[in-house]
């Protein structure tokens, strides 16, 4: 777990109006505690959230972009298709949390982490990931096009046709992971220095037309 929570929350019975107010007089949301609040369909931008806890809570097809969280976490919450477009999270955990085809496209990202969490076809295009884990995840058909990584974490996760393309990987531990369909350019360049089973090589080199006999 990487959020510093405050010692004491605050319950938040009206998340939805809170933060419409915290949008309007563009102040954060500090120091709360969410249990089972229904955000879904809900529009913010430029949102703050410093130490909050949503607990069980349902975000589907929310968008709030260009949100800036720190030290927030989710657990066993639904998010999926919501979007979060351009926004920042610094020490964001998700656990348990569902987030299929969830956009976090051109976000960026300092010591987070996903455990246990499934995100199919979540799309990551263009992310900044610094210091992100993913652990015991399904990232089925998941998208992370042009991101930068940095300290970029995957174990025991299923990137099941999985795109990658023009996102190096470069000293990523893969050894873990279930790499199925895992997709990346013409040129297999993003592969270069990636950290792999002998039996994942195998079934890597077959993307090159390489027969590899016992």
């Amino acid at each position: 777990m990487t959020a510093r929570l405050p010692a004491s929350l605050e319950p938040v019975a009206d998340a939805a109006a809170l933060f419409s107010r915290c949008e309007r007089e563009e102040r954060p949301a500090e120091g709360l505690h969410l249990r089972g609040a229904d955000l879904s369909g809900t529009r913010f931008e430029g949102l703050r959230l410093h130490g909050v806890l949503f607990e069980g809570c349902r975000l589907t097809g929310c968008r709030w972009e260009r949100a800036d969280l720190c030290d927030v976490v989710f657990r066993e919450c639904e998010l999926s298709n919501s979007d979060w477009y351009s926004g920042f999270f610094a020490r964001v955990d998700f656990t348990g949390c569902k987030a299929a085809g969830a956009g976090f496209g051109e976000t960026g990202w300092r010591d987070a982490s996903f455990d246990g969490c499934a995100l199919p076809y979540a799309v990551f295009d263009r992310a900044r990931l610094r210091g992100v884990a993913f652990s015991g995840c399904s990232l089925n058909n998941a998208a992370f096009h042009e991101c930068t990584c940095k300290a970029l974490r995957l174990d025991k996760t299923v990137l099941r046709s999985a795109s990658f393309l023009h996102t190096p990987l470069a000293g990523l531990d893969l050894t873990s992971c279930e790499l199925d369909g895992f997709a990346v350019s013409d040129t297999n360049a993003e592969l270069r220095g990636a950290v792999v089973t002998m039996e994942q090589a195998a079934m890597l080199a077959k993307r090159l037309g390489i027969v590899i006999k016992e």
